[in-house]
């Protein structure tokens, strides 16, 4: 199976079901490593949440920050943001590093580690991995259910 020898490193690292890190990167861009999407408005509505996390960054990373578009991007095989790679440790010459598979699946599987420690469920954890947070409906649905489902589809049909 394609990248299962990243997908079976990781796993083990991070502590995720194998099949859960396929079911995302199959959901997020079907296996393309080279999938770029740009988050239109982005920039504008989390403009707080990212300046913070670059007064944190190295000098080196700061260039990049004058071009919202690469900010604001998901890159890869996961389709992780800059910002949220560099808040997983991310260093970086180009943004585009990130299309790297295994650079792009340790970061992706770091952040997805840190979402189910923060909500203590997968499907919590899966849903603020395309939505940023865990938001539920009032019949317990989530906003983004729709993505949930698609990676539970995929999960289920791993063998």
């Amino acid at each position: 199976m394609i990248y299962s020898e990243l997908t079976t490193k990781y796993s083990k690292l991070f502590g995720i079901d194998e099949r859960l890190i396929r079911a995302i990167i199959q959901t997020e861009s079907s296996f393309n490593p080279w999938a770029i999407r740009v988050e239109r408005g982005f920039w504008t509505r989390y403009l707080g949440g990212i300046k913070a996390t670059f007064f944190k960054t190295p000098e080196k990373d700061e260039k990049w920050l004058t071009y919202p578009d690469l900010v604001s991007a998901s890159y890869g095989l996961m389709q992780i943001m800059l910002t949220t790679a560099m808040e997983m440790g991310f260093r970086f010459k180009y943004p585009t590093e990130l299309l790297e598979p295994e650079t792009n699946i340790k970061y992706g599987c770091a952040y997805l580690k840190k979402l189910y420690n923060r909500y203590g469920d997968w499907k919590d954890a899966v849903a603020a991995y395309n939505a940023g947070v865990a938001k539920k409906n009032l019949d317990r649905t989530y906003k983004n259910q729709n993505y949930v489902d698609k990676v539970t589809k995929y999960f289920s049909e791993e063998r």
